[in-house]
Order: C-alpha cells, then structure tokens, then sequence
C-alpha cells in the first residue's frame, strides 16, 4: 500500500525513525458520510488522520441539540487528547465530508509520545491550536450573526478540501451551529442572492470566497493562523519518510 505522508500535515512533520516505525501500524480507511468515528461514551483504540476527509466534533446535550466545537482535516489528527490521558473524549466525532484517512492503534502513538520529546512537540502545538479553535468558536456563538458563523464554517471546510463545491446539507450545517434549519436557510439566501455562493441538493458552491472571507467574522482569521500554517512554525525539520 503506497501512502503519500505529505497529504496530512501533521504526518508529514514526524521525525523519519518515528515515521518507520508507525508506517507498518497505519491503515487506509474510506471514512463515510456521517459516520460516527469517537462516541464519549465509548472506550477509544485508535487514532485517525484524515487525508481528504473532514471530522466535526459535536458537544450534544441530553435533549439532543448540539453544536460544533471543531472541525479536524488534512493538517492534523482526529483524536489528541487521548494522548494526554483520557481514555474517551468529551465530544462525538462525525464524518462531515466523505473521504480517506490513515488509521493507527492509540497505544504506538502513546509509546511514541510518552517517550520521544520531538514527537511530544509537534503533537503539543497541534494540541494548542485545537485549543484556540475550541475557544474562538465559543466566543463565535457568542457573539456572532448566523451569517458570521456560516461564512466562518464554509470558509474552515475549504480550507481543508480541494474545490469550490461543499457537500453539505443544510440540516447539517444547522446541527453543526446549533441552529433551526430556517436559520441556515435565510442566511445562505442572503449569501445566494449576491451571488458569493450557490446551492441546490446539498451542493454548496463558492463562487466568491474573498467576498464569504468578507463577510465572515474575525474568529475565522484567529483560528486560520493555526491551520495549517502551524506547520511552517514548527522547529522540528521533517525528514524523509520511509518507503
């Protein structure tokens, strides 16, 4: 099985012997619209990073509603706070966009992280940037228009996908901000109708993205500084990865 490490960011900046010797541990996986990949509920084995899939996590309160916390793609790893002790997460792990990722059993990353400070590194930076996503998205919903935060969502799924066109619903994208699907709807006419997107059966196309840039709000900015430009940040050289 030939995998191009560089697809995924976070990958792509292992150390070479640390890279060698996950390589036999990974495996490809078609991950499916919608699938659920962690449940809090649930005792958690492996560790999953995405290649072209994107991952939405969502905090669901006991009467169902819910709202996204945070999104993981191409640049990182769905999964990192299992590595600093938790056995479950917080929140529930959903496929938003269909497509393939590199799974690897939690405990040969635990081995590597608990051992390795320059894997400890570059996991911990991933770490803070989710943080800042966690907290920035707070304040979003907060104070925020729909419109902000749709742009903001559109604008984070781009950003980790190739192409203009979103496969994504507008009942998702309502479970995604926490809102009623005529929320989503009114904000995405407002969108249509100067012409920065296009929608029709869960196609989303964005046919302007500096005006959406525009009339996104500056939580999309803050957290864009981490993703995936964290990479050129790091003090870690890459090396080689094994064949």
């Amino acid at each position: 099985m030939h995998i191009d490490f560089n697809s995924n960011g976070l990958i792509s900046l292992l150390p070479g012997p640390i890279l060698a010797e996950w390589t036999p541990h990974f495996e490809r996986v078609e991950l499916s619209l919608g699938q659920r990949l962690f449940d809090r509920a649930d005792t958690q084995e492996y560790l999953y990073f995405p290649l072209t899939a994107i991952v939405s996590w969502l905090n669901t309160l006991q009467n169902g509603s819910s709202t996204e916390v945070a999104i993981t793609g191409r640049e990182g790893m769905a999964g990192i706070f299992l590595l600093m002790g938790a056995t479950q997460t917080q929140s529930n792990a959903f496929v938003q966009k269909a497509g393939s990722a590199l799974r690897i059993r939690l405990r040969v990353v635990q081995e590597s992280f608990d051992q390795n400070t320059d894997v400890q590194k570059i996991f911990l930076r991933f770490t803070r940037t989710v943080l800042t996503q966690l907290a920035q998205s707070t304040v979003c919903y907060r104070h925020h228009s729909l419109e902000q935060q749709l742009c903001r969502k559109l604008l984070h799924t781009l950003d980790r996908q190739d192409g203009e066109i979103i496969l994504m619903t507008h009942e998702l994208l309502a479970q995604a901000l926490g809102v009623r699907r005529e929320g989503i709807s009114h904000a995405a006419y407002r969108l249509m109708k100067d012409n920065i997107i296009s929608y029709a059966r869960g196609r989303i196309h964005v046919i302007d993205r500096q005006a959406l840039e525009h009339r996104s709000c500056e939580c999309y900015g803050v957290i864009s500084k981490g993703f995936p430009f964290f990479i050129n940040q790091m003090d870690v050289p890459p090396l080689a990865p094994a064949n």
